[in-house]
């Protein structure tokens, strides 16, 4: 008889960072003994990610660490895990315990690895959780389960698998030039006179700026993107009632930017009050993605997208502090420009930038260009074995708008005919192209619960099944033998 119910059900999670690593939490804390989490990560830290693997206490998270919590039903469990280290060690490593501290990212890592830590050795899933240091490169369905190939060789039979891959850096690199920003020879051996452009003005460029200031870079910082927008600060934001909005408003980006700027002047001083109406904005932001039509997402995507990160996406005060006196010393340099052509020597880069709104070219010389224009959300394109080969064999396809991997509801991937997988899911920010807000630790956490979920009942459901045909059929067996055994008598 086979082993295919909740006990023995074997899941494959493919990426460690929070996202992966929070499924894992979710589904060791609802399976039997005898069931599976194979943890897959390429990278050698498990549980932290690239947004959490930073080395420098100066990169921070930009949400306060009262919204931080890995579980919804414990929102204090951040800041209760922070208050706990400070006073076993003494010291907090840059987290008071405060609910409106902004802490080093550094920090989250190691308490995402300490939720896994103490689910293998605290809560006894030690026989339950295995992890596989090693890519994955292949996913193939095998009768009515899957096996996940690795580089190193090896297949692991499962039930169902999960992509938890976070984002993609551009990864090329090249003289004087990188595309990931995060690449540890991006800020090597860099004379700290020599002058850098940055290309994007989002957060990443912050931390790449934070990190050039920390290793005291005297040189001027250029940064470019579109429209020369720099991410706000995080400030005062007094709670507000959810924003009344109507069916038309959510299906019409021009109306709904009309009813937020309303809402802003309502409130009088509208340099405060724009962050409570984003934030009052927020528990609808799912719904309003998935309602608008395919034309008003991009018509979003091309002209206000800019404009909803910066105010969204937002700096830590400190941060702020440290980006605004850079930018009053002149050292940081804003342009709304486009780069147009870039030409390396042995020494430097030359780059021919258009400013917006102007049709001359204007040439710059720096020591070193580092792209943090974000990551790459062309899955078409994007430089993974894995998502190749999902393409390829046609069992999952990108999103229509190039942010990700096409999901349904459920987080279940579409595969080339339009059909979602009852065994291949995904987190975080490659379901972008359906749930757009979906990088913050309250959205994601949420869809873990979710796919952790779905996962249970569907497996669980496919096991009852077929244990219930497997007791038909011994029974059909049993009673054909006695009717031999009668009819011999």
């Amino acid at each position: 008889m086979t082993t295919s119910t909740a006990a023995g059900t074997r899941i494959a999670i493919i990426g460690a960072g929070f996202s992966g690593t929070l499924l894992a939490v979710q589904l060791l804390r609802r399976f039997l003994p005898g069931s599976r989490v194979y943890l897959i990560e390429k990278n050698a830290k498990f549980g932290g990610g690239l947004a959490y693997s930073t080395g420098n206490p100066g990169h921070l998270l930009n949400v306060r660490a009262g919204r931080m919590s890995a579980f919804a039903d414990d929102p204090d469990h951040f800041v209760n895990w922070l208050r706990a280290r400070a006073g076993s060690e003494g010291d907090t490593g840059g987290g008071s315990g405060s609910i409106d501290t902004f802490v080093p990212r550094q920090l989250y890592g190691i308490y995402i690895q300490e939720l896994l830590g103490n689910e293998i050795w605290q809560s006894g899933s030690t026989r339950n959780l295995f992890l596989v240091p090693d890519e994955a490169v292949a996913i193939r369905q095998r009768g009515n389960g899957l096996s996940v190939e690795v580089r190193g060789g090896r297949q692991y039979e499962v039930d169902a698998a999960v992509l938890a891959v976070g984002n993609f850096p551009q990864d090329d690199a090249a003289a004087h030039y990188y595309g990931n920003p995060w690449n540890p020879r991006a800020l090597a051996d860099l004379d700290s006179q020599a002058p850098v452009l940055l290309i994007g003005t989002g957060l990443t460029m912050i931390d790449t700026v934070v990190s050039l200031l920390d290793q005291n870079h005297k040189g001027p910082i250029y940064a470019v993107s579109r429209r020369g927008l720099l991410p706000r600060r995080h400030g005062e934001a007094p709670p507000q009632q959810p924003l009344q909005l109507t069916a038309s408003d959510k299906s019409s980006i021009v109306r709904l930017l009309r009813v937020i700027r309303r809402e802003v002047r309502a409130h009088g001083d509208e340099a405060k009050a724009w962050r409570s109406v984003i934030d009052a904005l927020r528990p609808y932001t799912q719904e309003i993605w998935q309602l608008l039509t395919t034309a008003e997402k991009q018509r979003f995507l091309r002209h206000l997208r800019p404009w909803w990160d910066v105010h969204r996406h937002r700096m830590a005060p400190p941060v702020a502090d440290l980006i605004e006196a850079a930018v009053q010393r002149r050292q940081l340099i804003v342009w709304a420009a486009r780069v147009k052509a870039m030409s390396a020597d042995g020494r430097g880069v030359n780059v021919s930038l258009r400013r917006r709104a102007s049709d001359q070219l204007e040439d710059v010389r720096v020591g070193r260009v580092i792209d943090c224009s974000g990551p790459q959300c062309d899955y078409a394109c994007v430089d993974s074995d894995l998502i190749r080969d999902l393409l390829a064999q046609g069992t999952a396809r990108p999103d229509p708008h190039k942010l990700g991997l096409d999901v349904d509801v459920d987080s279940s991937v579409i595969d080339s005919r339009g059909m979602a997988s009852q065994r291949i899911y995904a987190l975080g920010p490659v379901t972008r192209g359906l749930f757009w807000e979906i990088t913050s630790v309250p959205d994601i956490r949420e869809q873990c619960w979710k796919v952790a979920a779905l996962i249970e009942r569907r497996l669980c459901d496919d096991g009852a099944e077929r244990l219930s045909a497997e007791i038909a059929d011994e029974l059909t067996v049993e009673i054909s033998k006695r009717r031999v055994r009668v009819g011999q008598g």
